[in-house]
C-alpha cells in the first residue's frame, strides 16, 4: 500500500483558488458543494489540496450542482478510507 499524501491549505487559500468570498465557501461547504475543513487545532482549520483541485476539475468539466454533490460526498468517504487505512499501517 502506497502512503497517501496530504497537503493542507487554509481557508484564505482555498478561497482563492476557487475565487469566492469566505462567506460565499461557508454557505457552499454547508450546502454540501465544498469539501468540509479539517479542524488543525481549536482555532484553525483547512482543506485537503486534493479535494479542492478534485472540485475544481469537476466545475471546469461541466459538472452541475448535483454532481458537484455527489463528488464531495464520495472525497469525503475516501477521505475516511484513507484515513483509516493510514492509521492501520501505522499501528501495525
Amino acid at each position: 500500500m502506497t502512503t497517501p499524501t496530504y497537503m493542507i491549505i487554509r481557508f484564505d487559500e482555498a478561497a482563492k483558488m476557487v475565487g469566492k468570498g469566505r462567506s460565499t465557501l461557508w454557505h457552499e461547504i454547508k450546502e454540501g458543494r465544498f469539501p468540509t475543513p479539517i479542524s488543525l487545532g481549536s482555532r484553525s482549520s483547512g482543506f485537503l489540496d486534493s479535494e479542492v483541485q478534485a472540485m475544481i476539475a469537476a466545475r471546469a468539466v461541466g459538472f452541475d450542482d448535483a454532481q458537484i454533490k455527489t463528488l464531495i460526498s464520495n472525497l469525503l468517504e475516501k477521505r475516511k478510507e484513507r484515513a483509516s487505512q493510514l492509521l492501520e499501517a501505522v499501528a501495525a
